[in-house]
């Protein structure tokens, strides 16, 4: 035998043995259970009925396949939920409330006010409150919310007590990772972008246990706001603080080397300096003018070689001489002790000083001003809708949720019933 004739007997009898399960009664009921649309379309199986058959056996035979398995996985479930929840399932009440996060009011600084306005960029100018409301909407989903709020002896006493279903019951010794699933479970938050309002709504299983957990969570919210204003004035008021020890080092440096220049060059002030030189050269050109008038007028009845004469320029001499020597302590490139060098360095220290005054002056101002800001309030949760107490429970809703479960069993009912005739046909 070749290896193609064994081959080609081995196909022949796996065909036959497939051909043997589709003529089984648990096929033959499935293709008669499904509706008559798929019927029509599936082949007809070997050893299989004919119609008349077909519909006198199913009529014989009762409920098929597919009406058992209606029976057991879509009513039976639906019937055993609509009891318990007729009968079993705890009432749950809700209480909502709705909050917001709101801004101080600041009070606008004064036109031309150096000092507010470099405190106003320090403290990060004007504040998103939209963003503070989604910060307070994630702390009441996350883990620290439970830590917070009195952890599992509190969740405990509220959700793991003996008059709740066991199936709706926390159960007792639940770890922190089982108590935030629980909790988000019978929480629902969200926060309204174009409004910024955060609507919370918590469910418990008895009214005073839904008030009493929607006024801690309004309570936690508020602490958590005013956590934040307090951070960032601390925040603010540190770095404060930092430009203030920063401004005052730099003008005593400033006032430093102002000193040691005085020190220096043995003087408060070159401009008195400069002053008092351009006294001395007024007065010397006036005794020269007056010198230089009285050798004029004498010069036609006095020879130039008389003694008064010679003295008359001796003195002109002099003080020319003392003339130029106050003009070149007063002006020169060349001397490094000239007044106006003095004057040029001297200036630039107190330019340096009056800077630095100015800067410690804004620091100081914008400190004071951090730590009057520490003392108040700078942001505040408004509580829009208070918690209230619940006079209905608002669940189980029997009707909608059985409704619900039916719908969605005889969905997956169908898509099975479909699958297992697309195999079927896929089979022959």
């Amino acid at each position: 035998m070749t290896r193609t004739d064994f081959i080609k007997g081995k196909f022949v009898g796996l065909l036959a043995s497939v051909r043997g399960s589709l003529t089984t009664p648990d096929v033959t009921n499935l293709a008669k259970s499904l509706p008559a649309v798929i019927r029509d379309r599936l082949p007809v199986l070997v050893g299989a009925p004919s119609r008349g058959r077909e519909e006198t056996s199913s009529s014989a035979g009762g409920m098929g396949i597919g009406g058992k398995i209606f029976l057991l996985f879509v009513l039976l479930p639906t019937f055993i939920f609509w009891l318990y929840a007729l009968l079993w399932e705890s009432k749950g009440y809700m209480v909502e409330s709705r909050l917001t996060v709101r801004a101080a009011q600041e009070q606008k600084a004064a036109v031309g006010s150096d000092a507010m306005s470099v405190l106003s960029k320090i403290g990060g100018g004007s504040k998103s409150t939209a963003q503070d409301t989604y910060i307070v909407l994630n702390y009441l989903k996350s883990r620290a919310l439970i830590s917070d709020i009195g952890g599992r002896a509190y969740f405990e006493k509220i959700f793991a007590r003996d008059d709740v279903d066991y199936f709706s019951r926390l159960k007792r010794g639940a770890n922190l990772e089982e108590l935030w699933k629980y909790w988000n479970t019978h929480l629902l938050a969200s926060v309204d972008a174009l409004s910024g309002i955060l609507t919370i709504q918590v469910e418990a299983y008895n009214p005073q246990d839904a008030l009493r957990l929607a006024k801690d969570l309004v309570r936690l919210s508020e602490a958590l706001v005013n956590q934040i204003t307090v951070r960032v004035s601390q925040d603010a008021l540190t770095r404060a603080d930092a430009e203030v020890s920063v401004s005052s080092q730099r003008l005593a440096d400033a006032r430093e080397k102002l000193l040691q220049f005085r020190n220096a060059n043995s003087l408060i002030d070159p401009a008195s300096k400069a002053s008092s030189i351009g006294e001395l050269i007024g007065k010397l050109l006036l005794e020269k003018i007056d010198i230089e008038n009285s050798l004029a007028t004498f010069s036609g009845s006095l020879q130039s070689d008389s003694p008064s004469q010679r003295v008359q320029r001796a003195k002109l001499a002099a003080l020319e001489r003392e003339i130029a020597d106050a003009r070149s302590k007063l002006t020169n490139d060349k001397l490094s002790d000239a007044v106006s060098a003095q004057i040029a360095s001297y200036e630039r220290l107190k330019l340096e000083e009056q800077f630095a005054q100015t800067l410690y002056t804004i620091a100081q101002n914008s400190y004071q001003k951090a730590r009057q800001q520490l003392e108040k309030q700078g942001l505040y949760l408004v509580v829009v809708v208070a918690p209230t107490l619940p006079e209905s429970e608002t669940t189980p809703k029997v009707i909608v949720s059985t409704l619900l479960l039916f719908s969605g069993l005889s969905v997956l009912w169908g898509v099975g019933m479909l699958i297992g005739a697309a195999v079927a046909d896929q089979m022959v």
